[in-house]
Order: C-alpha cells, then structure tokens, then sequence
C-alpha cells in the first residue's frame, strides 16, 4: 500500500484520508491543517467559528435542539454540538422562540454545512497530495 505524507505522518492512504476527514470534521480548519495548508485552515477556523458563535449568540445556546431538523446540519459543525444539545436540553431546560431562534439556527446549520464542504474539500486535497507521491 502506498504511503502519504504530510509534515511527520506516515499513514497508509485510505488511514490518512480518513483522519483528514475527521480532524476536519471534529475541528473546522484541522484536516488542511494536516495536509500543511496552514493560511486556509486558519481561514476556515475562524470563518466557521465566527459564524457558528453569531448564531448562538443572536438565538441563545437553545437553538442547538437534537428534536428539530437543523440539528443534523448543525451536527455537522462539529461534534461538540451534540453535548451542546445535551447542555441546552437536559442540563440547563433552555428554551428559544421567535426569528431569534430561527435566524440562530440557519447561521449554526449553515456553519455545519460549510463544515461539510471543507472536509470534503480537505480529503479531496490529500487525496491529490498521495496522487503525486504515488507518480514520483
């Protein structure tokens, strides 16, 4: 099997691609970070996270609720926002209404499907990089 290398990894290529795609996942920014795309990681980090914090911070913590369908985009985010849920749910009993919560949510739900499109775009990259060490 081929190996690929980004910094000091050396990981078969399906093992590689799949810890781009989940560092990418658990944390918006890391998968490129991996592959040393250093300027574009921190871009995606703090584009996202930006974003994912406005929309909690106009719709409360209460707008990341696992019983409504912008959860799974939201989930997609990280998965951190799944203790979220947990926190705002049965924790802490909060409750959000009105266009707060629904703005809240289409910039969290929104975040976590940008999320998606970095990790795709990350993996794609990687699977690119162990392309051209394959044709040297």
């Amino acid at each position: 099997m081929t190996q690929a290398t980004a910094g000091k990894f050396h990981l078969p290529s399906l093992g590689f691609l799949f810890l781009v795609g989940v560092l990418g996942w658990w944390i918006p920014g890391a998968g490129h970070w991996l592959i040393s795309e250093r300027k574009r990681a921190v871009i995606i980090f703090v584009s996202l996270m930006f974003a994912f914090v406005l929309g909690i911070y106009i719709g409360s913590i209460a707008v990341i609720d696992a019983g409504t369908p912008w959860y799974w985009a939201q989930f997609l985010a990280s998965p951190a926002v799944a203790y979220l849920a947990h926190l705002s749910g049965s924790v802490y009993h909060l409750d959000s209404f009105g266009r707060p919560r629904e703005i809240g949510e289409i910039y969290t739900g929104i975040t976590g499907m940008l999320n998606l499109l970095c990790v795709v775009n990350a993996v794609y990259m990687a699977h690119c990089i162990n392309v051209k060490e394959r044709e040297k």
